[in-house]
């Protein structure tokens, strides 16, 4: 066997004695996604701005239940009234 050739078959048989796992590698992709996510100040902005809509999303509601009440009322009387 050559010098070339014997370095061609070892240097093959380290490469595929380095390889990690098909595992391994999905989970370090996964951890270096979380440490993204939670260094990242955008991801805690969307949060409260979610949080945010929703208040102000109860509050329509509830102001539009109130007013639909009051011009019920409204309504009720002026039929009353109209009506001997």
């Amino acid at each position: 066997m050559t010098g070339d050739a014997w370095v061609w078959i070892s240097s093959r048989a380290l490469s595929r004695r380095v390889q990690t796992p098909r595992g391994e590698i999905d989970m370090k992709k996964l951890m270096t996604m979380t440490r993204q996510f939670r260094d990242d100040e955008n991801g805690a902005a969307m949060v409260e701005y979610t949080i945010l809509l929703g208040i102000i999303t109860v509050a329509v509601i509830a102001s539009i239940i109130i007013v639909g009440t009051w011009v019920t009322g409204k309504w009720t009387a002026l039929t009353l009234a109209l009506n001997p």
